[in-house]
């Protein structure tokens, strides 16, 4: 059984046993509720969502499964990439959570996060992204820009854009 992640001290507490552990240089990327708990958002999440960046990925996968069932949490592996394309610069927006023994742990571009979170647009999703919005970690101006950018070369343009205006509306006071 899994426990739900309340607190960015759970996630020191897997990023140091991993970094304790890992075999090799690795960068893993955290994203999604996880990321925004990590940014100081308060909702809580049922999963770490993280991309890795290894040489041998399965030694650090294996790894990473072992940690997250000794902690009992649930890891979801994945390539945001490969869902839409990120926003220009995305690899110049990570955030350095910090060095865990080989392993350097960093929070995905902000603007993604909240870019694939308007594709998604679950009520929780929203909120995120209103917290990163209202706490100023994301500028709305820029991230009208990303979701055009995105847009420009996505299949679902027109229902990014469409969600994007819902988030706007839900700013208003």
């Amino acid at each position: 059984m899994t426990t739900d992640i309340t607190s960015p001290e759970q996630l020191n507490r897997f990023l140091n046993e991993l970094g304790n552990r890992c075999p090799e240089p690795a960068d893993l990327y955290i994203f999604g509720g996880s990321g925004v708990l990590l940014l100081g958002g308060g909702r809580h999440t049922g999963d770490v969502d993280f991309t890795l960046n290894a040489a041998h990925p399965e030694a650090v996968r294996t790894l990473i499964a072992t940690v997250a069932d000794e902690l009992s949490l649930d890891l979801e592996e994945s390539i945001p990439a490969e869902f839409m394309p990120l926003p220009i610069g995305a690899e110049d927006r990570h955030r350095l959570i910090g060095h865990f023994g080989l392993m350097t742990a960093y929070i995905l571009d902000p603007y993604s996060i909240a870019v694939m979170k308007i594709d998604r647009s679950f009520k929780s999703d929203l909120q995120d992204v209103l917290f990163l919005i209202r706490a100023g970690i994301i500028e709305l101006d820029r991230l009208q820009q990303c979701i055009e950018d995105v847009a420009d070369r996505y299949e679902e343009s027109l229902t990014l854009r469409r969600k994007f205006e819902e988030v706007k509306q839900l700013l208003q006071p």
